[in-house]
């Protein structure tokens, strides 16, 4: 492995800072689930890796002006199991449950999930589905990113070179919202072959208002199935109307052949569950 220089800044602007100097040469180093093993598989190259994890007070989790705001350092753990998350956005608890095995949960970061961006990873599957606030931070400035349009392809996000993800901001849903996730993996712990999300608010007389439908693990990132989900706005929530819509979806998807599965195999899969994760939607909506 070639030599690598190692940083470990104290607060969030000396990281700012040590990004604005090295930029691509750098790279962040919060759980280091992904990154380490880029590193020995020589995957990325790098002349200086900064760890963040020393910032202080950046692993909090708690509600305000109706978000639940994730720090950059709260781990996937973390977000597993707080009440707030639990109370306000319980999809989001799950995906965070279902991440890795015990060891990537354990270490790996919510925030630095979303900002590598992995096409097979939950983490952009659930910002994307419900449209996320990430909040950048630079030596100069502070910008906030729209969840469903900050994901670009393979590891590609609208993220600068010298930004770094300090928050992550989720909507509290309400009574009448409800989301709902899915996913298929071969075999406990491994990439996701295909995960859908769906979410769903309803009317006082129970009447579909808005739909959303988004993807993960099939194409180049997360994929808002715009098309699919128009198909149940301003409907009942029936079983024939989820159905309608999750067909759509799979028919609208475009995976290809892998050791993985075929194309054929994986449009089915989707099918299922996004009328799955429409089905939860529903009856967390309607709840």
């Amino acid at each position: 492995m070639p030599e690598i220089k190692y940083a470990n800044p104290e607060t969030v602007e000396e990281a700012c800072s040590l990004l604005h100097e090295h930029k691509e040469d750098a790279a962040i180093l919060s759980g280091g689930q992904s990154l380490l093993p880029m590193l020995r598989q020589r995957v990325g190259s790098y002349d200086k890796v900064i760890d963040i994890n020393d910032l202080p007070d950046q692993d909090y989790i708690d509600v305000t002006d109706g978000e639940v705001r994730i720090g950059c350092l709260s781990r996937h753990r973390d977000v597993a199991t707080a009440e707030a998350v639990e109370r306000h956005c319980p999809v989001l608890a799950e995906v965070a449950a279902q991440i890795g095995d015990v060891q990537v949960r354990n270490r790996g970061t919510f925030c630095g999930a979303v900002a590598h961006a992995d096409p097979s990873g939950d983490p952009p599957v659930i910002a994307t589905l419900l449209d996320a606030t990430i909040v950048a931070r630079s030596a100069d400035d502070t910008r906030t990113l729209s969840g469903d349009s900050f994901f670009h392809d393979f590891y590609e996000t609208a993220l600068s070179k010298d930004e770094l993800v300090t928050e992550v901001r989720f909507p509290a849903l309400s009574a009448n919202e409800g989301a709902g996730y899915e996913k298929y993996e071969p075999t406990e712990g491994a990439y996701p072959v295909a995960t859908v999300g769906a979410y769903l608010s309803l009317s006082d007389d129970g009447q579909i208002t808005e739909a959303r439908l988004a993807t993960g693990a099939l194409e180049a990132g997360p994929t808002p199935m715009e098309d699919a989900a128009s198909l149940l706005e301003d409907r009942q929530p029936t079983d024939e109307a989820l159905t309608e819509a999750a067909e759509r979806l799979g028919d609208d998807t475009m995976p290809v052949d892998d050791f993985e599965g075929s194309a054929e195999f994986k449009t089915a899969i989707s099918k299922k569950l996004a009328k799955d994760a429409l089905k939860t939607a529903r009856d967390r909506a309607q709840h």
